[in-house]
C-alpha cells in the first residue's frame, strides 16, 4: 500500500474516497467537520439531516462527491468520544475498507479530528489502525463462488496531519498496519477454506512455502519421527484419519541480535469430527476452523518476518484430523506424551489438548524465555466469555499482564481466568498420570491445567483459548461472517511492542 501524510486540504487532493472522522456529532469544534463541509460548500448539517445521520459512535454515511470535487465518494463517520482514538479509527477504517472492497474505489483519503487537533496527535497504534483497518475490512473470501466479483484492495491512503517530524513515523504505522492485516488474512484465508482444502498435509505444505517465500526456517516431523520423539498423545488423535500427520517448526531469526526468545504453539486439528464420540451434523458444520491456532501462530510469523521485529520466533503446529476410521483411537485408551505421562482419553472429542501436549513438549525443548499457545479449545471458554473475548491463563504473571495490554492495543481482547489448584483433581485419572476432561464444570480452566502438565515449570507460559472469537457464525460488532484471524494482531503487538 503506497502511503502519503500531508497536510493537504480536503477539496484540492485528488483521490477516490475521502474519509472524515469526527468526534461526537461533529460541528463546529470539530476540524474534520469544518473540512468536509468545506469539502461540499457548505450546506452539510442539511444534507445528513436528509440522511438521518445521528452521529452515534461508529456511524458512518456515504455520498456522492459534489460535481467539481477531486474525489468520488464522501464518508462521515463517528469517532465517538475522545478516550478510545486507536478502536474507533480501526472500526472506521475496517468499514472503509469493505466499501473499497464493494465499490472497486481503491485510493482513500482519511481527514480525522484527533489528526487535525495539535492537543491530541495520533499515536503510532492509532495511525497503525487505519492500515489494519483498511486492508482487514477488505477481505472477502469468495474463491469458490462461481459468480465472484472482483473486488477492490485498498492501493494508496492519505492522511492529512499538519506536523512535520511525526510524518515519516505515522507512515511507518500506517505501513506497518496493512503488514500486519495482510498477515491476518492470511489466517483468515487457512480457517476459512474447508476441511477437504486444508488438511494436515496440505497444511505443513503451505507452510512449507511460506517458509521459501519469507526466509523462515523450517522443520518437519513426519508420523515416523513423531513415533521416535514419543509423540504418542498427538499422534493417537490422527488415528483414523487417511491424510499423514506431522509437526511443523517454522523460525524466524532477526539480522540482528534477538532480545527475546518466544514460541508460539498453534492447534492444528484441521477437522475434527469428535473421534467415536462424534459431534452432531451441526456441531461439525464449523470444524473446520478448529485449526485457528496454527493459522494465528502462522500469520503471527509471517507478519514478524515482514516486518523484521527483533524477537525470535518459533512457531509450532501438530497437524492432524480427528476423524473415525477403524483404527481411531477409543474412549478409555490410554496414551503416553513425549514428556513420559500418561493419558487416559474419557473423551475422543477432547482432541486438542492432546495434540498440543507434545507440541508443547517440543516447544519447552528450544528453551524459550516464553510459550505462548493459541487453541480453539473449549465451548466453556465461548459460553463465558462469548464470541469476541479469548480466555488467557497460564503460569506466566508478567507474561499474561503484557498480552492483554497488548491485546487491548490490538482491539482484541483477552480476559484472565484463575488456575485454582484444587482443579487438579479433577483431571487427575484413577488409572494415569492425568485424564483428558474434567467434568462438567470449569471446562475452560480443567483444558488449561491438563495442558500445564506439558510446560517445564521454569518457563513463562499462557495459554489463550480462541474457541469464541476465532469465527463468527453470526455478524458482531461490524465483524463479517467467517474467520477474524483472531488474535494475529495482538500477538504481533506483543511480539514488537511489549
Amino acid at each position: 500500500m503506497q502511503v502519503q501524510v500531508g497536510s493537504t486540504q480536503a477539496a484540492n487532493l485528488s483521490t477516490d474516497i475521502l474519509v472524515f472522522g469526527v468526534h461526537g456529532s461533529g460541528g463546529r469544534r470539530s476540524p474534520a467537520w469544518k473540512a468536509l463541509n468545506a469539502a461540499i460548500g457548505g450546506g452539510l448539517n442539511s444534507l445528513l439531516k436528509i440522511q438521518g445521520w445521528k452521529g452515534k459512535a461508529g456511524e458512518m454515511t456515504s455520498f456522492p462527491a459534489p460535481r467539481g470535487s477531486r474525489a468520488r465518494l464522501l464518508v462521515l463517520g463517528s469517532l465517538g468520544e475522545k478516550n478510545d482514538n486507536t478502536g474507533a479509527i480501526r472500526n472506521l477504517a475496517t468499514k472503509v475498507g469493505a466499501l473499497v472492497a464493494k465499490s472497486g474505489l481503491e485510493r482513500t483519503a482519511f481527514y480525522l479530528d484527533p489528526a487535525m487537533n495539535n492537543t491530541q496527535l495520533p499515536d503510532r497504534t492509532a495511525a497503525q489502525a487505519i492500515g489494519e483497518g483498511l486492508v482487514w475490512g477488505a477481505y472477502r473470501f469468495d474463491r469458490h463462488q462461481s459468480k465472484a466479483e472482483k473486488c477492490g484492495v485498498p492501493a494508496e491512503t492519505y492522511l492529512y496531519f499538519e506536523g512535520r517530524k511525526q510524518r515519516p513515523a505515522l507512515a511507518d504505522a500506517i505501513r506497518n498496519g496493512a503488514i500486519i492485516a495482510k498477515a491476518q488474512n492470511i489466517a483468515r484465508d487457512l480457517v476459512n477454506e474447508p476441511g477437504n482444502i486444508i488438511d494436515p498435509e496440505t497444511l505443513t505444505e503451505f507452510a512449507s512455502k511460506l517458509a521459501g517465500d519469507q526466509g523462515l526456517g523450517l522443520e518437519i516431523l513426519d508420523e515416523d519421527e513423531c513415533k521416535k520423539r514419543g509423540m504418542g498423545a498427538f499422534l493417537a488423535v490422527g488415528q483414523g484419519a487417511e491424510t499423514k500427520s506431522a509437526l511443523v517448526h517454522l523460525s524466524y531469526i532477526p539480522r540482528g541480535k534477538a532480545r527475546r526468545k518466544v514460541a508460539l504453539v498453534g492447534k492444528a486439528v484441521t477437522f475434527d469430527a469428535g473421534g467415536l464420540c462424534i459431534k452432531s451434523a451441526a456441531g461439525q458444520a464449523t470444524m473446520k476452523m478448529d485449526m485457528g491456532g496454527s493459522a494465528a501462530v502462522i500469520g503471527a510469523i509471517s507478519a514478524a518476518a515482514a516486518l523484521e521485529i527483533d524477537t525470535e520466533v518459533h512457531a509450532i503446529f501438530a497437524a492432524t484430523e480427528n476423524l473415525l476410521g477403524a483404527a481411531a483411537y477409543r474412549t478409555g485408551d490410554i496414551v503416553t506424551a513425549s514428556n513420559g505421562k500418561t493419558i487416559e482419553v474419557l473423551n475422543t472429542d477432547a482432541e486438542g489438548r492432546l495434540t498440543l501436549a507434545d507440541a508443547l513438549h517440543f516447544a519447552c525443548g528450544l528453551k524459550p524465555d516464553a510459550i505462548v499457545d493459541l487453541a480453539t479449545l473449549t465451548g466453556a471458554c465461548m459460553v463465558a466469555l462469548g464470541p469476541s473475548v479469548a480466555g488467557i491463563m497460564g503460569s506466566g504473571r508478567g507474561l499474561i499482564r503484557d498480552l492483554r495490554a497488548a491485546g487491548d492495543r490490538a482491539g482484541e481482547v483477552l480476559w484472565e481466568l484463575p488456575m485454582p489448584n484444587e482443579y487438579r483433581e479433577l483431571i487427575q485419572s484413577k488409572v494415569a498420570d492425568v485424564q483428558n476432561i474434567g467434568g462438567r464444570w470449569g471446562g475452560a480452566i480443567t483444558a488449561g491445567m491438563f495442558l500445564r502438565e506439558f510446560v517445564d515449570e521454569s518457563i513463562p507460559w499462557a495459554h489463550i483459548d480462541i474457541a469464541g472469537p476465532c469465527y463468527v457464525e453470526k455478524s458482531i460488532g461490524g465483524r463479517p461472517l467467517g474467520a477474524t484471524g483472531f488474535p494475529v494482531r495482538g500477538l504481533v503487538e506483543w511480539l514488537a511492542h511489549s
